[in-house]
């Protein structure tokens, strides 16, 4: 019933923002994008068979066609293209976005690949000397040891979204921001579907199996608010989503996906404070004898100061899963991180941060600490 209410109300909006819409309208195109390449140092106990240093780099381009009709009406569409590693470093090309939007005085409504409403709005610490709002992004440095909890597909043990579906096709509505609030929605059929793919088929589980992150009805709701009193910047956001797992398997309890998440930020003078919490609960996971289900959930706090072209900050993140789940207890990792970044022209900066781990895993072997030192250029157009 939700996703027929979703789809209904985005259509209405659609119809009644459409009312005269001038068809000859001259379509404007924009592109831009983002690109950065980084270089790691990693010093960690477990390092058997891994080197110290490596370098990476992303390049990332949006092409926007978009128009205005003479009722106010603006329409368009957006495609990412991104420079991928790809299997076997063979330097693929994919569109991890990919949708017909629309929008006026109803607010905005997208049609395909396109972030989910939380994912796109959510708050947490300021990290402004991290690269493009990747704040979880250190996992992929530490070489952390794999986990089989499946809790949610896409999701790393410190992401600060609830959205296992970004990169799905589905409808999402953002309201108009009235007083500082903005609402929204979406609904995604399933969260491995994508693009021209088409599965009607239902996700499908066995009775031996621990998990799986595999979701199908998923609807998102949510909330964030953007105000300013006095010079006092305030920005919070909250948001829950929920989806059907696998279908009945006898002697087997699959659990539905079930998350939420809180987020808050102040500033002042060029002071930020803020952090989040999100919990998935036991989303994905079978809850049945001789399988190990633990709570998945993570929270980050943190500060920064930005004055000029230079900003400073530091945060702690905490993220536990159920780890294996095939042996009892959680997998939890701890991360203390300081960073800065100078901008030395718009559109071009540097930065430098420096984290300690800590992680204390159910399968005791594989217990790791240490350190991570990146050091990156950031271009943005």
């Amino acid at each position: 019933m939700n996703r027929y209410l979703l789809a209904g109300a985005a259509a209405a909006a659609l119809a009644l923002g459409a009312g005269a819409a001038n068809a000859q309208a001259k379509f404007d195109v924009k592109v831009g994008g983002d690109a950065y390449f980084e270089a790691g140092y990693v010093d960690q106990d477990v390092d058997s068979g891994l080197r110290s240093t490596e370098f990476r780099n992303r390049m990332r381009i949006n092409i926007i066609p978009s128009a205005k009709a003479d009722n106010g009406l603006e329409y368009g569409a957006r495609m990412r293209l991104r420079a991928n590693s790809g299997a076997s470093n063979t330097r693929t090309t994919d569109a991890d976005r990919a949708y017909i939007f629309a929008q006026g005085t109803f607010g905005q409504v997208r049609m395909g690949v396109s972030n989910s409403f939380n994912d796109e709005t959510y708050v947490t610490a300021s990290m402004d000397y991290l690269k493009l709002g990747a704040y979880d992004d250190v996992t992929a440095w530490i070489n952390l040891p794999s986990s089989t909890a499946g809790t949610v597909t896409g999701n790393s043990i410190l992401n600060p979204s609830i959205a296992p579906d970004a990169n799905s096709t589905k409808i999402v509505y953002f309201s108009p921001r009235m007083a500082g609030l903005q609402l929204g929605a979406s609904y995604t059929p399933r969260n491995d579907s994508s693009n021209t793919d088409i599965s009607r088929s239902k996700p499908t589980g066995t009775l031996a199996g621990t998990s799986n992150g595999i979701y199908q009805d998923m609807v998102e709701v949510g909330a964030n608010y953007n105000n300013t009193f006095g010079g006092v910047t305030v920005k919070a956001s909250a948001g829950y989503m929920w989806g059907r797992a696998v279908d009945d398997v006898v002697g087997s309890n699959y659990k539905d996906l079930n998350a939420w998440q809180l987020g808050a930020n102040v500033g002042y003078a060029g002071f930020t404070l803020g952090g989040s919490y999100i919990d998935y609960g036991k989303s994905g996971q079978n809850e049945r004898t001789g399988v190990f289900t633990e709570t998945t959930r993570n929270w980050t706090v943190g500060a920064q100061y930005t004055t000029g072209p230079i900003v400073v900050g530091a945060n702690y993140k905490n993220g536990k899963d159920a780890g294996s789940l095939g042996t009892t207890g959680d997998r939890e990792l701890q991360v203390y991180e300081i960073g800065v970044g100078y901008t030395v022209a718009p559109g071009l900066t540097l930065q430098a941060q420096y984290d300690y781990f800590d992680l204390d895993n159910d399968a005791s072997a594989a217990d790791d600490k240490g350190n991570v030192v990146l050091v990156r250029s950031i271009l943005a157009f």
